[in-house]
């Protein structure tokens, strides 16, 4: 049987996305763990972002595509049959990656990093996040009226699920996440759920997560 191998890193979130979809897929596949703009990272993406599939003489880059490709090769259980639903799902993608990713994660949780690496404590930390926080909790309000529950696009998983679930696990281990949790609170609930789920348990170690809950 030809090996299936995703180039990724722990830590990453659409990594994660990806290997926590091909575990509840049933589809056997090998980490080869790299960091993103790495030698490794740059052979199989133009971009040097991670991940990337390899399967026989075929790399996949990028994670649309390489959500297009598992449906069609593997298996598209996790896109719905009917239009209604599946436009949710690609809504709901499309938010994490233009909004929750640009305000939230670029905008909120990589500045506290690098503030941490500073040294601030977390007075000069909260004045320093103080807007930007106040922006992403607009945009995480919005995304939890999208919410449809008990999974984000209705009552079955999809490709939605497995997306956004990575980037909140992270986002919810921030200090700020007691914050978005009370602006999201159907968000919330479903993250709860979610994070009890064999694929989540499976794929949390070495996450931001894990790494900030170590450091406690």
């Amino acid at each position: 049987m030809t090996q299936l191998t995703l180039v990724g890193a722990p830590f990453s979130t659409f990594s994660r996305t990806m290997r926590m979809a091909l575990q509840h897929l049933n589809v056997d596949y090998k980490l080869e763990q790299a960091m993103p703009h790495t030698e490794l990272a740059y052979k199989y993406n133009p971009f040097g972002r991670i991940p990337s599939l390899l399967h026989n003489d075929r790399v996949v880059f990028e994670t649309a595509a390489i959500r297009d490709y598992i449906d069609t090769v593997f298996n598209s259980a996790l896109t719905p049959k009917d239009l209604d639903t599946r436009l949710k799902v690609d809504q709901m993608i499309s938010v994490l990656s233009d909004y929750i990713f640009h305000h939230i994660v670029f905008g909120v949780a990589k500045p506290r990093e690098q503030y941490e690496k500073e040294g601030k404590n977390e007075g000069e930390i909260s004045q320093l996040l103080e807007k930007k926080l106040k922006i992403a909790g607009k945009i995480i309000a919005s995304v939890d009226k999208m919410v449809e529950g008990p999974f984000l696009c209705g009552d079955s998983l999809t490709w939605a699920d497995f997306f956004v679930y990575p980037a909140m696990a992270d986002l919810y281990s921030l200090p700020e996440g007691k914050y978005m949790a009370k602006k999201a609170p159907k968000l919330f609930v479903w993250y709860t759920m979610f994070e009890k789920r064999q694929e989540a348990i499976a794929t949390f170690p070495n996450t931001v997560a894990d790494i900030r809950k170590a450091s406690l």
